[in-house]
């Protein structure tokens, strides 16, 4: 069964906001009414069916795109206000946090939210923030370019990972690596006051040693999830990205419109899973990045080409165009064997986005043809709906969800959960 995810990053305003407040990252209104239109659409999402609702992390966006300091404390914020959807990050910038502090948060909102915890995980890209707040750890942004600084980023994400996944799934966490130890030193910390009186009799068996020296770490809690809540990775699109995601059991959410490509990368990902001694089948344990734009049925074909284009230009050109294509993301739209640049001069960025796979519009049938097709080849567990919420604006958006969930996720057993036809008015 097919389950849609809906990334909400948010955005303060769309950009006739971002002009008249700016800062507007810094504006306290924008951020409260940006509070209350997430709750709005998570209870939307919650009614309607939709399996999951997630956020990035990002800091110091003050244009107001992608604004999600600190996304455990709205995941905890926004489940509150739900009963059955699940709420995760695409994702926490692992080189960014100290291991053993974020596996304790992760744990801790996972008790909270019993259960209902997702967890993406991501490398880093944005130099503004991350060049900023890893400098102590010595990492930096970077693309996947085999440099050092790629290097060492991906020697702290993986070593971060591995932390993470010991202090969840063992009562005492001993870790001696590249860049980090526990405990430190690792040869013990000596002389724990409370050895005899508290730590011996009631702590971990094994933490505290006869001499009184503590040899290792109780990460508290354990989550509430067994071993662990359920893990993704963002965006990713290199091969080895998707054999990693194999290896570790980790959901890839793959931003890539070729059908091709996607192939080849899901394949990729078998490969690693069953060099771990796991069997997916194909398609299995993998999310695809979309973006949908549905209108009822018997709305003229001129007009559904209009309102898409006019959508398009407003709520996804600044990010695609202003944002996205700054980072290097729109190489998920080229089409295969082609090359210079994308979009090509003159094209409109809707024909690029339709033509290349990663939007599927038009009425309710024509979605339903669209979706049928794709997953007939790429049978895949997971949609991400990129879903540029501050952007469009709620009476736009809410409507759509409420008819994308009703009319089309029935069609191909995308949930499972009853829904609401209220969710429009909410």
């Amino acid at each position: 069964m097919t389950k849609v995810i809906l990334q909400v990053y948010p955005t303060l305003g769309a950009e006739d906001k971002m002009a008249e407040l700016r800062p507007i990252g810094r504006n306290n209104q924008a951020w409260q009414d940006m509070l209350a239109g997430l709750v709005d659409v998570a209870k939307a999402a919650d009614d309607l069916g939709y399996w999951g609702l997630t956020h990035v992390e990002h800091h110091g966006h003050s244009e107001g795109m992608e604004v999600s300091p600190s996304p455990l404390m709205l995941n905890i914020y926004l489940s509150h206000f739900t009963r059955r959807l699940r709420h995760g990050q695409l994702g926490l910038v692992l080189p960014a946090h100290d291991p053993v502090r974020l596996a304790e948060e992760i744990a801790l909102a996972d008790h909270m939210m019993q259960g209902r915890l997702f967890v993406g995980m991501a490398r880093g890209y944005q130099a503004r923030w991350q060049n900023v707040l890893c400098q102590k750890y010595g990492v930096t942004s970077t693309a996947s370019d085999q440099s050092e600084a790629d290097q060492r980023n991906r020697l702290l994400f993986s070593e971060n990972f591995t932390i993470m996944k010991m202090a969840w799934e063992n009562d005492l966490l001993r870790y001696n690596g590249p860049t980090y130890q526990v405990p430190f030193p690792f040869e013990g910390i000596k002389n724990w006051p409370p050895a005899e009186t508290i730590t011996r009799p009631y702590g971990v068996p094994g933490e505290v040693d006869e001499n009184g020296t503590l040899q290792g770490l109780s990460a508290i809690p354990k989550p509430y999830t067994s071993p662990h809540p359920q893990l993704f990775q963002a965006f990713g699109a290199s091969p080895g990205t998707l054999r990693w995601c194999g290896e570790e059991n980790v959901t890839p959410t793959i931003l890539m419109g070729s059908h091709e490509k996607l192939r080849q990368l899901m394949e990729i990902y078998l490969e690693g899973a069953n060099s771990r001694g796991r069997s997916p089948a194909f398609g299995e344990g993998i999310g695809v990045c979309r973006t949908f734009y549905v209108y009822p049925n018997g709305t003229p074909e001129d007009e559904v080409r209009a309102r898409i284009r006019r959508s398009v230009e407003l709520y996804e050109a600044p990010v695609w165009q202003g944002w996205y294509a700054q980072f290097g993301f729109m190489e998920g739209a080229r089409l295969d064997g082609e090359e210079g640049p994308v979009p090509k001069p003159g094209e409109h960025l809707a024909d690029r986005l339709i033509n290349s796979g990663l939007l599927i519009g038009g009425t309710v049938d024509d979605v339903k043809r669209q979706v049928a097709g794709f997953l007939q080849k790429m049978p895949i567990d997971y949609f991400v709906w990129l879903f540029h919420w501050g952007m469009i604006p709620p009476e736009e958006g809410l409507p759509m969800l409420e008819l994308f969930a009703n009319e089309v996720m029935p069609e191909f057993d995308l949930d499972a959960a009853p829904r609401t036809a209220s969710a429009a008015t909410v």
